[in-house]
This record gives structure tokens, sequence and C-alpha cells, in this order.
């Protein structure tokens, strides 16, 4: 072999071994490429994944990882305050407590006096009876007896009355301590025959059925009055409102 034809001869392998070396450069091994699980996801397409359980912000709400918030759920087990619907509360009102009852007042707890304003007639006494008991019931009238002294029943008067006898109307409450008036007009009217020598009243302050001689408490006026006509009015809680109830004393009391 000459000179020149063995060149040819090492040129030529070397372009063979060049070019068998770039061919293989270009092709990767599969073992090399990337696992399935980690394939790249297209361009644009949204992300599907779960997103990982929301942090708890402060003041109540749970902030999400995209940056939205959702109002924690209501505690089902904390006991409503109010009723619903306006049902009827759970709690059943209070009752109102029964009626105090008290019993009849005691004469013997009853002081009677006369009580007298200035520039009031002597003909217009007013009988005030004092509760020194407890509290009681009392007939809403006296019984009265006007006389011209307590040993003499002679000529014995009996006033007008607002309609009835004193013992049948519904009793009042007649407070510890207090006092009641009941007013007496002994001569309303002019009369030819007027009465004369009048000085006492003989006063029960609670009558009732079971009243007798030990519960009358004798009361001087302050002069002898010619009596004509005598009415007595109904209790009231002041001396003036007991002077205008005579007016309403038009009855023969029985």
């Amino acid at each position: 072999m000459n000179r020149l034809n063995s060149i040819a001869l090492l040129a030529g392998g070397a372009l063979v071994a060049v070019a068998a070396t770039g061919c293989s450069s270009s092709t990767k091994p599969a073992a090399a490429g990337p696992a399935a699980s980690s394939a790249t996801t297209p361009a644009g397409a949204q992300n599907t994944a779960t997103p990982s359980a929301p942090n708890t912000a402060a003041g109540g709400t749970s902030a999400l990882s995209n940056g939205s918030t959702t109002a924690p759920a209501a505690n089902s087990s904390a006991p409503s305050t109010h009723a619903v619907g306006g049902d009827a509360p759970t709690s059943a009102p209070a009752q109102n407590p029964a009626p105090v009852s008290h019993p009849l007042c005691d004469n013997a707890k009853l002081n009677a006096s006369l009580w007298q304003d200035k520039g009031q007639p002597p003909t217009n006494p007013v009988i005030a009876v004092k509760n020194t008991g407890p509290t009681c019931m009392i007939n809403p009238i006296p019984y009265l007896w006007i006389v011209k002294s307590p040993t003499d029943a002679s000529d014995q008067l009996r006033p007008l009355v607002p309609g009835g006898t004193p013992g049948t109307a519904k009793p009042q409450t007649f407070l510890s301590g207090t006092t009641l008036y009941a007013a007496v007009d002994l001569a309303p009217n002019s009369a030819p025959d007027t009465a004369t020598g009048y000085s006492y009243l003989e006063v029960t302050a609670n009558p009732t059925k079971d009243s007798s001689g030990k519960d009358v408490q004798d009361l001087r006026l302050p002069v002898t009055i010619n009596v004509s006509g005598p009415k007595l009015g109904v209790y009231a809680t002041n001396p003036s409102n007991a002077l205008n109830a005579l007016q309403y004393s038009t009855t023969l009391e029985s």
C-alpha cells in the first residue's frame, strides 16, 4: 500500500468514528426519563389539587390557601336565650300570691274619740276611730245611738244612714295604726219638735252580729245639742271626706 492510500484509509476511519459518536449522544436511555407522576402540567390547565387544611385566622374565620375566608360553623350546643317564632318561654310564669285574709277588727282595739275642726259647728262632730291592733276588716259605717247620758236610755235617737244596716255591707281593710273618720250631723234641719238636751254619742266602731254592750264607747259632745233629723256618714280617710259623705245619708237605720 502506498502512502497516499494509507492516509485515505485513516481519514475515512476517523469520519466513521465521529459519525458513530454523534449519533449515540442524541438518544437518551429510557431509565433517565422523568417518572410518570411528576409529569409537567400543560400550560393553562386548572390546578385541581386538594388544598391543604385551612389555617385559623384571628377573629374566628378560616383562611384558605387561595386567600378567601369562610365563617366558622355555629355552635349547635349553645343554648338559645330567645323564643323562636314567638313560642312560649320554657319557664312557667310566676303565679300571683293568694290574697291576704285579715280577721274582723276587735272593738277592744278600736279607740273612738271626737274630732272637731275650728269653725266647725258643734252639731257636726266627727267620730275618729284609731286602730291600735293589727290590720283587720271593719264595716264601712259605725253604729250610733244619740243619748242624753250613758245612764239615761230614754228618748235615744238613731241617725239616718246611706242606705242599709251596719254589718250587712262588705267590710273594708283597716290598716294597723291608722285612723278612720265618720261624720255626724245632729241638726240638718230645724223643726218645731226638736229634741233637746242630748250630750252623748254611743258608738260601736265595728258593729257585727256579735256586738254587745261592752263594745260601746261613750263620747261626750262639747255642748248639749237639740237634735233634729240626725245623719251619720260612712268611714273616710280624712274628716273633710267624711263630712262630704253626709249628703248620702237618707235612710232610716233599722
